[in-house]
């Protein structure tokens, strides 16, 4: 670990580095993401200000961080509502979202306090988002040339985020670490592992860990009395011993103090923590329980916790947001490095990590968040891919090996036989986060589970330029496009992923999305060497994609259904063609359709098709992906105007009207990293 000293010097404001073009100034976000690290761990500020409200689990339920700062003997606050807590505020200056990073700035007395969450949302290990962290830094500053201000800090967390439902039993105790380290832990006293059915967690560990300076106070209480003697300007009082007890019962903390002593300008001061936590077991997969990917790495926890070294992971975090901030710019410019920033922890945050110790190696899971909850989605995970295809294919590949075992009957080894004996590709894997689904129960998306699973395979096999792990997996394939080529040209009434517009028979869309699969399929295929399948398949996709051109056509624009004049919709299920650098569709269709749609703008974007006054926020950045620079420009600027004034505070959504920007359903879902589409389809190669 680095020391206290050196620490003190870094004094690092993020804040600065990108001023100027790259974000737009005074960005309000519909929510902050504040410590945002898998769907558990995921905890969001729906305030203009931070000391507005309660952070929040992503689902709604508070979960409890708070703040307070004593300048020269005055307390205020800074983050969380005024309960307990200090009455006054230090104003809020500036907010900033970066990918990895939030940066809060606060003024008050001539004392400037920058709170940064750093969360290393990105490759640590083996490009898998893989540490169950996030750090508080913060950085205080003399803004009036004083040199005579003493500053205090203090932070707690309660016990909320350790639970589904604050009547449960905790406990909480000091966890040893190396010397110079302090860390507490809190936990539920039942570690029922996957013994709930909420959208919460209610077993594992949460750490708090900082460097034990001689500044510096841990404790576990109640709010009330830690609180209150910071704000009295007294010790924390010591920990308390009743426990175990109920979350709500007196609300335990754990809770730090520092004491700064006198900040002299010129020469910022810092601390920081480290929030971790440590579930144990991530995943269950037809029977076996899968730990978390960290444990591969380190003997236990604390081990974790040790080896977690902030100067490295500050720094890495900086570096990463520099590098996507610089290529969202060069690409689309302020409106789009601005939102898709906001998206990237939503995006990576959906996801875990764990060690399948059955074929000892890593696999990622993603949770369908905010609508049903299911395990490895595959169409959720194909409206995120863009993102994982940028700059992380491995954890795209990573996500489709739990599908593909399944689908190639490779269940028993893990402790459930469950066969699986569809001609199509399946849908998800069961109810996060267990996986024992039967495929009879899902719901059934052939060409669109089918197609998807093709085309993101292709994709990582283009990034990644490897094909050995689709060795046990070519008959599968061959099955699902087999059956697409059955579908084709018309899949009639079949399930599409925006099942709740309602049913869409003769789905042109779903049809694209075939052909473009199909197209991926043999693009596969002469990849590894098998020339005639692949010139089989290309046979049949050009009689396919003449029927398209020809029978979808209305006048100046595509239809929705082939059955149906006057109806339109946005074709984003043609991206593929241009992310595989595929020759199918000829391009005066792209062209011919995106004129269309842009008759259809509205103040916050285009709507979907024509039933509707709404849009997904995903579809609607796969479709300016593919667009020109003026009408990628016109369409990033309405999903900014929507994420900067919609009313309705909660993460990015991906389905609002265009009209009102109001949110029609659908929170934090990872499917927002299809903002990063453009980086895919601006790639010279």
């Amino acid at each position: 670990m680095v020391t206290f000293a050196v620490l003190c010097l870094l004094a690092c404001v993020l804040s600065a580095k990108f001023d100027g073009p790259h974000l737009v100034p005074n960005f309000r976000p519909p929510s902050v993401p504040l410590v945002v690290v898998n769907p558990y761990l995921s905890i969001w500020s729906d305030a203009d200000h931070l000391y507005d409200d309660f952070p929040k689990h992503w689902s709604g339920p508070v979960i409890c961080l708070s703040g307070m700062i004593s300048i020269d003997g005055k307390v205020y606050r800074f983050m969380a509502k005024d309960t307990d807590l200090a009455p006054d505020v230090m104003t809020q200056v500036n907010l900033t979202v970066y990918p990895t990073q939030t940066v809060y700035v606060f003024q008050e007395s001539g004392i400037q306090l920058t709170l940064t969450f750093s969360t290393p949302a990105f490759a640590a290990t083996d490009k898998i988002p893989t540490l169950p962290i996030t750090f508080l830094t913060y950085t205080v500053e003399a803004i009036d040339g004083l040199s005579n201000h003493t500053i205090k800090i203090y932070y707690d967390n309660t016990a909320e985020g350790v639970v589904s439902d604050t009547k449960q039993m905790v406990i909480w105790e000091h966890a040893p670490l190396m010397r110079g380290q302090i860390a507490m832990r809190m936990g539920t006293t039942e570690q029922d592992y996957f013994g709930q059915d909420s959208d919460r967690i209610n077993w594992g560990y949460w750490y708090v860990s900082t460097i034990l300076d001689r500044g510096v106070i841990a404790t576990m209480a109640p709010a009330v009395d830690t609180r209150t003697a910071f704000i009295e300007g007294k010790v924390l009082p010591p920990e308390d011993k009743n426990k175990p007890r109920a979350c709500q019962d007196n609300w335990p903390v754990l809770a730090i103090a520092w004491d700064f002593g006198t900040i002299t300008p010129g020469q910022p001061s810092q601390r920081w923590l480290q929030i971790s936590y440590d579930q144990v077991y991530s995943m269950k997969y037809f029977g076996t329980a899968m730990e978390p990917l960290w444990k591969h790495n380190y003997e236990n926890f604390t081990g974790l916790i040790r080896n977690s070294e902030y100067e490295t992971l500050k720094k890495a975090c900086d570096d990463k947001d520099a590098e996507i901030i610089e290529a969202l710019y060069s690409v689309g410019g302020q409106n789009y490095a601005t939102i898709s920033s906001l998206a990237w922890r939503q995006a990576i945050g959906g996801t875990i990590a764990v060690w399948n110790n059955v074929t000892n190696e890593p696999w990622v899971f993603l949770k369908e968040i905010s609508s049903g909850g299911a395990t490895n989605t595959v169409d959720v995970i194909f409206p995120v891919a863009p993102l994982f295809l940028w700059d992380l294919p491995e954890a795209l590949q990573l996500m489709l090996l739990p599908l593909l075992n399944y689908a190639n009957n490779g269940t028993k080894k893990y402790g459930l036989d469950i066969p699986y004996n569809l001609e199509w590709a399946p849908h998800h894997l069961g109810h996060w986060p267990v996986c024992d689904l039967e495929p009879n129960n899902e719901e059934q998306m052939p060409v669109e589970a089918s197609g998807d699973m093709l085309l993101m395979i292709a994709g990582v096999v283009l990034q990644t330029k490897n094909l050995t792990f689709l060795d046990p997996y070519w008959p599968l394939l061959t099955i699902w496009a087999d059956f697409i080529v059955a579908s084709l040209p018309d899949p009639g009434n079949q399930l599409c992923t925006d099942d709740f517009e309602g049913p869409s028979p003769h789905n042109m869309n779903l049809a694209a999305k075939g052909m473009v699969a199909l197209g991926a399929y043999s693009q596969l295929l002469r990849m590894k060497g098998d020339t005639a399948s692949a010139e089989k398949y290309e046979t049949a996709n050009t009689q396919f994609i003449q029927y398209w051109t020809t029978n979808g056509l209305d006048g100046d624009h595509y239809k929705r259904q082939y059955n149906l004049p006057g109806s339109w919709s946005l074709k984003y299920n043609l991206l593929f063609q241009k992310i595989l650098k595929l020759n199918l569709f000829p391009q005066s269709v792209f062209d011919q359709e995106l004129k269309y749609y842009m008759s259809k703008m509205n103040t916050y974007g285009i709507p979907m098709d024509d039933r509707h006054l709404y849009t997904k926020t995903d579809w609607l950045m796969w479709t300016a992906a593919m667009a020109s620079d003026d009408q990628f420009n016109s369409i990033t600027s309405a999903v900014y105007k929507f994420a900067n004034e919609t009313p309705d505070r909660s993460p990015f959504t991906d389905w609002y009207a265009v009209d009102t920007a109001h949110r029609q359903g659908f929170t934090a879902r990872p499917v927002i990293g299809g903002l990063y589409a453009r980086l895919l389809t601006a790639m010279k190669n």
